[in-house]
C-alpha cells in the first residue's frame, strides 16, 4: 500500500456533494408528496455537482501526470478502459432500470443517453427547446459532461508541452466564451449548452492538480493554518445566500465555487494541521459509494412519493422530516448494495489496467496494510 497514491479528505468532499444533490432533488419533488416544492435548496445541488466536476478534473489530471512521470507516456487505451469500467456498468444498468419502470415507453431521444450525450437534451430543455430529458434520467447530464471531458483530456496531458500555460488559457477561453454568448445575446440553447458543459470547472481542478504535482509556491498559501476555515466560510456563505432571499445568477458562479472547492482540496491533501478535516469513517464510506448515491436518488424519490400516499401524516414538518430521512436511508442502502455487489466486480477488473495505483480511503489502506 505504500506505493499507492493517497490524497486525504476527498471522499469527505464527495460525500458532502452527494448529500447536497440528494437534498436538492428531494425539495424539488415535494409536490409529489403533497407538500409545496421549494427551490431553496437548489444551490445545494448546483454547487454539489460543481464540487464533483472539480474533484474529477483534479484527480484525473494528477493521476495522468503521475503516470507520465512513471512511464514517460500515457497509455490512452488503458485510460479509456478504466473510465468505461468505472462509469458504464452502473450508467447503463440504471438506464435499463428506468426503461423497465417506464415499460420502455420512451421518446426517441434515448439515443442521447446511449451515446453519452445526455447533456444535450438537458441543455435544450432548460433553454425552453423541444427536446426533453427522460424522466428519472435528467441528472445524467453531468455524467455526459464528464465522459466528454475524459474523451480528449488524456491527449492534452500527453502531448501538450507547456501544460500550465495551456490549462490557464483553455480555462480563460471557456470563461470568455460564456461572457461573449451572454453579452451578444446568443440563442438560449447555445448559452444553456455552454453553461452546463462545465469544462471550465474541471480544468480549474486540473490546474490545481498541476500546481500540486509541481509543488507550486501557491501551496504555501492554501496550507496556512486558517485557510481551510476561510474557504469553508465563503463556500457555505454562497450556498446559504438563497435562504436570505439573495440569489446568485452570476455568469461565473460555478467557476467561483470550483475555485473554492479546489482550495479546499489542496488544503485537505497538503495541510496536516487543517482545522476542518473530512477524514472520518462515515464520510469515507459515503464518498466510496457516492456514484451510486448520485445515480439512484431520483428513482428512490419517485418511488417513495408513491409509498407516502398510503400514510396520512397531517403535520407537514414531521412529514418532511420522514421523507428526507427515508429517502436518504434507502438511497444509501441501494448505493451500498450496488457498490459492493455490482460495481466492485468491475473496479477489480479496472485495476488490471491501472498504471498508477491510488487509494481513496485511509481506512481502506489501514485494512490492507
Amino acid at each position: 500500500m505504500k506505493d499507492k497514491i493517497y490524497l486525504p479528505g476527498l471522499n469527505g468532499l464527495r460525500a458532502i456533494a452527494a448529500l447536497s444533490v440528494i437534498l436538492c432533488h428531494i425539495f424539488q419533488q415535494l409536490n409529489d408528496y403533497g407538500l409545496n416544492s421549494s427551490g431553496l435548496f437548489n444551490s445545494f445541488g448546483i454547487y454539489g455537482v460543481t464540487v464533483f466536476f472539480t474533484l474529477s478534473g483534479f484527480l484525473i489530471t494528477y493521476l495522468l501526470l503521475k503516470e507520465k512521470e512513471k512511464t514517460t507516456t500515457i497509455a490512452i487505451k488503458k485510460f479509456y478502459i478504466r473510465r468505461v469500467l468505472r462509469i458504464w456498468p452502473l450508467y447503463f444498468l440504471f438506464i435499463l432500470i428506468v426503461l423497465s419502470v417506464m415499460k420502455f415507453n420512451v421518446a426517441s431521444n434515448l439515443w442521447f443517453y446511449l451515446l453519452m450525450l445526455p447533456n444535450i437534451p438537458w441543455a435544450v430543455g432548460s433553454a425552453g427547446g423541444m427536446i426533453h430529458t427522460i424522466p428519472l434520467l435528467s441528472h445524467y447530464w453531468s455524467l455526459g459532461v464528464e465522459e466528454q471531458f475524459y474523451a480528449f483530456w488524456p491527449f492534452i496531458i500527453k502531448y501538450v508541452k507547456k501544460l500550465k500555460l495551456f490549462l490557464i488559457c483553455f480555462c480563460l477561453f471557456f470563461i470568455a466564451l460564456k461572457f461573449t454568448l451572454k453579452l451578444f445575446h446568443a440563442p438560449a440553447t447555445l448559452v444553456s449548452f455552454v453553461y452546463y458543459t462545465r469544462f471550465s470547472c474541471m480544468i480549474i481542478g486540473g490546474i490545481g492538480a498541476y500546481f500540486f504535482y509541481t509543488n507550486n509556491n501557491f501551496l504555501k498559501i492554501v496550507t496556512t493554518k486558517w485557510f481551510d476555515f476561510l474557504s469553508w466560510f465563503v463556500l457555505v456563505s454562497l450556498v446559504l445566500l438563497p435562504f436570505f432571499g439573495i440569489k446568485m445568477y452570476a455568469v461565473l458562479e460555478n467557476e467561483i465555487v470550483s475555485v473554492l472547492t479546489l482550495l479546499l482540496i489542496l488544503n485537505q491533501i497538503s495541510n496536516p494541521k487543517r482545522i476542518i478535516s473530512l477524514e472520518n469513517r462515515f464520510f469515507d464510506y459515503l464518498g466510496k459509494i457516492s456514484f451510486g448515491l448520485y445515480v439512484y436518488n431520483p428513482l428512490v424519490i419517485y418511488t417513495m412519493a408513491f409509498v407516502f400516499q398510503f400514510f396520512k401524516i397531517e403535520n407537514q414538518k414531521i412529514k418532511l422530516f420522514l421523507i428526507v430521512i427515508t429517502v436518504i436511508s434507502i438511497v444509501i442502502f441501494l448505493a451500498h448494495v450496488s457498490y459492493f455487489y455490482f460495481e466492485k466486480h468491475f473496479l477489480k477488473l479496472k485495476n488490471k489496467f491501472t498504471t498508477v495505483q491510488s487509494v481513496a480511503s485511509k481506512f481502506e489502506s489501514e485494512n490492507h496494510s
